[in-house]
Formats: structure tokens, C-alpha cells, sequence
């Protein structure tokens, strides 16, 4: 399960045409929520372990839109850095151009217990910039 403080969540269906990974950033592009995407839905014996990591094309999954979250890191984020995510790959960014608002850095790796290639965002400071 992806780190994270309480917050808000909403089911969503993965619509992209492809499979997501459990704990990836992801910008439902029909309700216009931006958050982290988990995976809810259980897996067979025989899909193996791999599957329940992934969240095929059509299935429905929980995407946390609000609190703190942890994701893997870009190259360059700080402390205080606003994170966009561009719509058509789920791919964090600091560039504005054409891509959706997604929170703000809190914790970069070695702060607070985060890990290393990781970083925190907070998804409500989305809201201030």
C-alpha cells in the first residue's frame, strides 16, 4: 500500500487503454482527479504475484486525491517544488505547459523517514499555486 495520511479517495476506472501500476501517480482525465491509483480488486492464484501490482484497462480502482502521498522521485524536485502531471503518460513533472496540477513537494529522500528514490507531495497544496 503507498504511504500516505488520511485523506480523500474516489473510485475511478483505468479508461487509458492500458495497464497502470498499483501506487503510480495518475490524472482521471473524466472527472478531472489527479492522485495515486491502488489497486482494489483481487487477483486469482493463478494470475500469479505479478498481477496483483496491476490495474488493467476497464478495471475499477481507488484513487487517492487528498493528504500526503509517496511516489518515486524526478530528478531536480525540492522542497517547496510544485508537481504537475501531464495527462497523456501519468508522468510527474515541474513543467506547467499543457499538464494538470498535482501538489506540492514536502519531504525529499531523508527527510522524515522518507526513502531513498522516493519523495512526499502533499495533493491539497495543489489548491495554492
Amino acid at each position: 500500500m503507498p504511504y500516505k495520511r488520511p485523506g480523500e479517495s474516489k473510485y475511478v476506472t483505468n479508461e487509458t487503454g492500458a495497464n497502470l501500476a498499483h501506487g503510480a501517480p495518475f490524472v482521471d482525465k473524466t472527472k478531472a482527479f489527479v492522485g495515486i491509483a491502488v489497486k482494489q480488486k483481487a487477483v486469482g492464484f493463478a494470475e500469479g504475484m505479478a498481477a496483483q501490482n496491476v490495474i488493467v484497462d476497464d478495471e475499477e480502482f481507488l484513487l487517492i486525491v487528498k493528504g500526503v502521498v509517496q511516489v518515486a522521485t524526478v530528478s531536480g524536485f525540492a522542497v517547496g517544488d510544485d508537481v504537475w502531471i501531464d495527462p497523456d503518460d501519468n508522468k510527474l513533472t515541474e513543467t506547467t505547459t499543457e499538464n494538470v496540477k498535482f501538489g506540492r513537494v514536502v519531504e525529499i529522500a531523508g527527510e522524515r523517514g522518507t526513502p531513498t528514490g522516493m519523495v512526499r507531495i502533499d495533493l491539497d497544496a495543489k489548491d495554492s499555486f
